[in-house]
C-alpha cells in the first residue's frame, strides 16, 4: 500500500485507538484486585493474543535482532510499566480528576522533547489545539481538586506516570520504523507483564487474579491494549509523536460518556464543559496538514 494511503489511514486509526483506550477506566473499575495484578494479567493476555502476529513479523525480519535493539525494547517496556503502575496507583491517593489532569501533561513534554530529540516540528495550529485540550482537561479537573499530604503523593505519582509515558512514546517513535507493530509491541508488553508480576507481591497485591479481575483484564487486553495501545504503536510509524500523545487527551471525556451506559454515572457539569473543549482542541490539532520534520525544513531553506 502506498505510503500516502497508509498515512491517510493513520488518523482514523488514531481516533479508533483513542476510543478503545477510553474503556480502560470502565474495565479497571470492574476489577477488584490491585494495580500490579491488573497490569500483569492484562499485558500477559495481550502478549499471547498478539503472538501469532509477532511470529509473522519475525519471519518478515521485522523483529528486534541486535543487542542494541533489545535494549531499546527493554527500555520501552520499563517506561510503559512505570506509567501503568504509577498512574494506576495515583488513583488510590488523589482524585480521579487531579490524576487525569497531571498524567495528561505528557503531550507538552513530547512536543518539547520531540522537537529536540527527533527533529519534529510543532505548528501554531498544533500548539493552539494542545493548549485548548489542556484547558479543557483543567476545567474537567477543577471541580474535584483537593489538597492533602496523601493527595500530594498521588499527584506526584500521576506526574511520574506522565513523564514515563512521554518517554515511552518518544522511544517508540524513534525505533518503530524498524519493526512491525506486533514485533515491537509483544516484547514490550512482555517486559511490562514481568515487571508488574514481580511488583505484585512487593506491593501486597495478589499474584493470582480473582475471576472477575481476569475477565476485566481480558477486556483490557482485547479492547484497550490490542485495539488501543498497539494501534497507537502502529501510528507512531506514520505520525509525529506529539500527535499520538495529544490523542490521549481524548480519553477522559470519552470515558465520562462511556460511564453513563456502562456504570450509570453521569459526568458533572465541569466534565461536560471541559470534555467539549478537549475534543474541540483535538479536532483542531489532528486535522492539520502533514508537516515535514524540522531537520528536513532546515535543509530545504
Amino acid at each position: 500500500m502506498p505510503s500516502t494511503r497508509v498515512e491517510a489511514l493513520a488518523y482514523p486509526a488514531l481516533a479508533m485507538a483513542t476510543v478503545a483506550v477510553s474503556f480502560s477506566a470502565i474495565f479497571n473499575r470492574l476489577a477488584p484486585d490491585g494495580p500490579a495484578t491488573i497490569v500483569w494479567v492484562r499485558m500477559a493476555i495481550t502478549a499471547v493474543l498478539l503472538a501469532p502476529l509477532a511470529l509473522r513479523d519475525a519471519r518478515a525480519g521485522a523483529l528486534p535482532r541486535s543487542a542494541s535493539d533489545w535494549s531499546v525494547v527493554a527500555l520501552s517496556g520499563v517506561l510503559l510499566a512505570a506509567h501503568f503502575l504509577t498512574w494506576t496507583a495515583s488513583l488510590r491517593h488523589t482524585s480521579v480528576a487531579s490524576s487525569v489532569l497531571l498524567v495528561s501533561l505528557h503531550p507538552v513534554l513530547v512536543a518539547v522533547l520531540g522537537r529536540r530529540l527527533l527533529g519534529e516540528g510543532v505548528s501554531l495550529r498544533l500548539i493552539a489545539g494542545l493548549g485548548l485540550a489542556l484547558v479543557g482537561t483543567a476545567i474537567t479537573a477543577a471541580g474535584d481538586l483537593r489538597v492533602s499530604t496523601e493527595a500530594l503523593g498521588g499527584d506526584l505519582l500521576a506526574i511520574a506516570g506522565s513523564i514515563t509515558f512521554a518517554g515511552y512514546l518518544l522511544v517508540g517513535r524513534r525505533v518503530r520504523s524498524r519493526y512491525g507493530a506486533a514485533g515491537y509491541s509483544v516484547p514490550v508488553y512482555t517486559v511490562v507483564a514481568v515487571i508488574a508480576l514481580l511488583a505484585a507481591p512487593l506491593s501486597g497485591a495478589a499474584v493470582v487474579p480473582r475471576p472477575r479481575t481476569a475477565l476485566a483484564c481480558l477486556g483490557l487486553a482485547v479492547v484497550c491494549t490490542v485495539l488501543g495501545h498497539t494501534v497507537f504503536n502502529w501510528t507512531l510509524r506514520h505520525l509525529r509523536a506529539v500527535i499520538v500523545s495529544l490523542a490521549f487527551l481524548g480519553e477522559p471525556p470519552i470515558t465520562a460518556l462511556l460511564a453513563i451506559p456502562f456504570l450509570g454515572e453521569w459526568p458533572p457539569r465541569s466534565a461536560v464543559m471541559g470534555g467539549a473543549a478537549v475534543l474541540l482542541g483535538l479536532g483542531f490539532a489532528l486535522t492539520e496538514p502533514a508537516q515535514v520534520p524540522v531537520a528536513e525544513e532546515a535543509a530545504a531553506q
